[in-house]
């Protein structure tokens, strides 16, 4: 009955174009003809250009998209308990969904995939957005090696890799990446690429990965170089933090660019290190000292008792509160797409859902008291 009922008022609260139609995968609830499918294939196949699919947890997204469509998973990082810890008090239920292999290909532009928790991401068309997902790699890619993307927003995403497909020509032009935590950046020289990357953070410890104080591997960069491939971005507002000593003479810094000339950097912060960042054109940007490791986030280098993505938030009186233009801050908590916690869809959900014992009204039915928030 919690279950029905949570299910039946979220549906209730979606704010959507009405004259699309939701279908849902996974429902665990009494299936409605029309609405409910057994997997995301068969829903993918009933769906209209322009309806939301909902995928239910323990469920997986995978194929390829031809159509217009909003696909929704549940969030990640929703269990308080889990190691790293979650966030508590953000969905009722704290299972997750996944992605297989899907490929947003010609006819899907204007897509969104939001809310997965791991998996591969192939963009053949334009104006698709990923966003507030988790441990995903978005490949650029081509329907044919003449095409070109525009339009493609990566938002939003914990440890999201970025790369285009290999050995496939394309062209991405108007890329906006903003308020992810970053795994890996790579577009390749060769093809032409523009757009925007700000808010993000790169981030990596190498000085506790023996006892794992750090969280592990699992919430943070990869510690390797970013390729910008001569491509022409604003890189502006990010924090890049490779820690690796204590003594800046030493702290080896992995986050150092190639082919970034035709790029611009604003306002960007890393950790003082041996290793030059190669800022390259552009202003404001600021080399903290290595004394400030611990002080730019909530839970970092240590993760301590902080669930997996806070621990990114900026602490107060960290050096990254007034680097921003107009000495404002920087971040992926920070900009026009603030990072939400636990990557919720931008839906209202509800993330209280109980029943008051002695108070029920007699027969046979339960009093259901529940609370609900927007994501957006």
């Amino acid at each position: 009955m919690k279950k029905f009922a949570f299910i039946s008022v979220l549906v209730l609260l979606f704010s959507i174009d009405s004259t699309a139609k939701i279908r849902r995968v996974g429902f665990f609830g009494s299936p409605v003809s029309g609405t409910d499918y057994i997997n995301f294939a068969a829903a993918n196949t009933a769906a209209a250009n322009g309806d939301t699919i909902l995928i239910f947890p323990n469920n997986t997204v995978g194929g390829t998209i031809t159509k217009k469509l909003i696909i929704l998973g549940p969030g990640s990082w929703l269990d308080p308990n889990s190691t790293p810890k979650g966030n508590a008090n953000q969905q009722a239920f704290a299972g997750i969904a996944t992605i297989s292999q899907v490929t947003f290909g010609g006819g899907s532009d204007g897509s969104v995939i939001s809310g997965f928790n791991d998996g591969t991401i192939f963009v053949a068309d334009s104006n698709i957005t990923v966003s507030r997902n988790r441990d995903i790699l978005v490949y650029v890619t081509s329907l044919n090696p003449a095409g070109t993307i525009t339009n493609l927003q990566i938002l939003q995403n914990y440890r999201v890799n970025i790369a285009q497909y290999f050995g496939n020509a394309s062209s991405c032009l108007n890329m906006n990446v903003s308020n992810n935590l970053i795994y890996t950046f790579s577009t390749p020289a060769g093809n032409t690429y523009s757009g925007n990357i700000s808010n993000n953070v790169w981030a990596f410890d190498g000085t506790q990965s023996a006892n794992n104080l750090n969280g592990g591997a699992t919430t943070m960069s990869y510690s390797g170089g970013i390729e910008l491939g001569a491509g022409a971005y604003v890189v502006q507002n990010n924090i890049f933090l490779s820690y690796t000593n204590s003594v800046a003479a030493s702290n080896f810094n992995y986050f150092v660019f190639a082919n970034g000339g035709n790029s611009v950097f604003n306002y960007n912060l890393a950790l003082q290190s041996q290793t030059p960042i190669n800022w390259g054109t552009g202003t404001g940007n600021v080399i903290t000292p290595i004394a400030n490791a611990a002080n730019i986030f909530t839970a970092f280098p240590l993760i301590g008792t902080t669930s997996a993505d806070a621990r990114f938030q900026l602490k107060a009186g960290s050096p990254a509160l007034t680097v921003g233009t107009g000495n404002t801050a920087i971040g992926m908590f920070t900009g026009n797409y603030p990072y939400k916690l636990s990557g919720l869809p931008s839906i209202p959900s509800i993330y209280l859902l109980t029943s008051p014992q002695g108070n029920n009204p007699p027969g046979s039915t339960i009093q259901i008291n529940l609370s609900t928030k927007g994501n957006n």
